[in-house]
């Protein structure tokens, strides 16, 4: 029973990760949502019944850290200057993103879920890619909220998948290298990343591009150091060349965006420091100091008419930055446990990153990469919003869910004793867990 269960779960998630960047098809992706939620609901009762192990804990810290931050964001809601408007956005961006959570590090059960979920994010994004630049291409200007969300969302999106594009150069079992046609995916993945992130105007995404694969090489390179000491120039080489592309990029977006604004004649420089958003966050530092500790309540645009009137510009009516946004929201202490989530996040993702076993080690890359990525690019604006959030929030439970149980069946693999494992000292090991053992074992 449960096996059928965790065979249609993924067949739902996979499906609804699929549907997640595009604001078409929305019956499609709620059924796909609600299906997964139930599947997941009901996998986790059984599992929970017959073998707890099945379904191991991600840690306290990570569980310590993600219940506080929901809960204060909930208590928020007390003095929130707008109620009404912070329990909406409680529903959507912390009651749907807790069970998206709860799907995707369910779903990723063993390799071939993991496969199978990075194969729907990659393929979702390829086609809506492949989408953006036909049109762009028959038409003359692509209408990126027609398809694509928006213009922020689609950047965000191509740098929470990015991480993604190193499981095509990495062998099974958690990888889909194949030779010369999983090089050419990924060299065609990664031109349509740079064509449609150069389409958006947006400055940030390549900065943010370029953390990805620097942070991803330099953690790959302090894992496999002998590797990088016999043949350097084969991770240098690639490395160099996209952050040379992205630094290109960047520069023409900011000219470009300096033409769009009238000051095409002055440097780069000068066009940032013209950047609206100065304004904006010096007055969200005034806000933030008139209720530092609690906030405004739940919600990104919970103050925008008032921002937007003051500012006179409909754009700015957030923060623009993640992190104060999140200050502006639920004061210095909603802030500070969301920045521990994060945190917690990046440990359990360096301790993967840790570990003798290398597919349990690339989960580790690939986290880590998630991160860096998803914190530089909100730097200047906040997109832990809508589809972007629950994009972030799908991929982090998912290497959490795979790399949790594959440092299971490494432990048990070594020799550990049940009492050893992740979880309950008194927890039995999963069947999952064995046959990935003896997996281990074999090769």
């Amino acid at each position: 029973m449960i096996d059928h269960c965790n065979r249609w779960l993924l067949g739902f998630a996979a499906a609804y990760l699929a549907l997640l960047p595009t604001n078409t098809a929305t019956l499609v992706r709620s059924v796909a949502f609600g299906g997964s939620v139930v599947l997941a609901l009901v996998v986790l009762g059984l599992a929970r019944r017959h073998d707890p192990a099945d379904v191991p804990s991600p840690g306290w810290p990570v569980l310590a850290a993600l219940g506080a931050w929901c809960l204060w964001s909930m208590l928020s809601l007390a003095w929130s200057v707008d109620p009404a408007y912070s329990q909406t956005q409680l529903e959507r961006e912390i009651g749907d993103s807790v069970s998206v959570m709860l799907v995707f590090y369910i779903a990723a059960r063993d390799a071939r879920s993991f496969r199978t979920l990075a194969a729907a994010a990659l393929a979702s994004f390829a086609a809506l890619a492949a989408l953006a630049i036909a049109i762009d291409f028959f038409t003359g200007s692509w209408d990126a909220g027609r398809y694509h969300h928006g213009v922020g969302p689609w950047s965000t999106l191509s740098v929470l998948v990015a991480p993604l594009l190193f499981a095509l150069v990495a062998p099974p079992p958690i990888g889909f290298a194949n030779g010369a046609r999983s090089i050419v995916a990924g060299l065609a993945l990664v031109a349509m990343l740079v064509v449609t992130d150069r389409m958006t105007d947006n400055r940030i995404v390549w900065i943010a591009l370029a953390a990805v694969f620097g942070v991803a090489s330099l953690a790959a390179a302090l894992r496999w150091p002998r590797t990088f000491v016999r043949t350097p120039m084969r991770w240098i080489g690639p490395v160099v060349a996209m952050l040379v592309v992205l630094g290109i990029a960047f520069t023409d977006a900011v000219r470009e965006r300096a033409v769009g604004t009238g000051t095409a004649a002055t440097s780069v420089a000068a066009s940032l420091e013209r950047d609206p958003r100065l304004l904006l966050w010096d007055r969200i530092r005034v806000k933030i100091e008139e209720r530092p500790w609690v906030g405004y309540g739940f919600g990104r645009r919970v103050l925008a008419d008032e921002l937007a009137a003051e500012l006179h510009d409909p754009l700015l009516a957030h923060a623009h930055n993640a992190f104060a946004s999140q200050w502006l929201q639920t004061g210095l202490v909603g802030m500070l446990l969301f920045v521990a989530l994060l945190l917690a996040l990046l440990h359990r993702f360096a301790r993967f990153l840790a570990s003798r076993d290398d597919a349990l080690a690339f989960v580790g890359v690939v986290g880590i990469a998630l991160i860096a990525g998803f914190v530089v690019k909100n730097m200047t604006d906040d997109f832990l919003f809508r589809s972007n959030a629950k994009e972030f929030w799908a991929l982090g439970a998912m290497l959490l869910g795979y790399g949790t149980r594959r440092e299971q069946a490494v432990k048990l693999a070594l020799g550990a004793a049940p009492g050893a494992l992740p979880g309950r000292v008194d927890e039995p090991v999963a069947p999952s867990a064995r046959a990935q053992a003896v997996e281990l074992v074999d090769t």
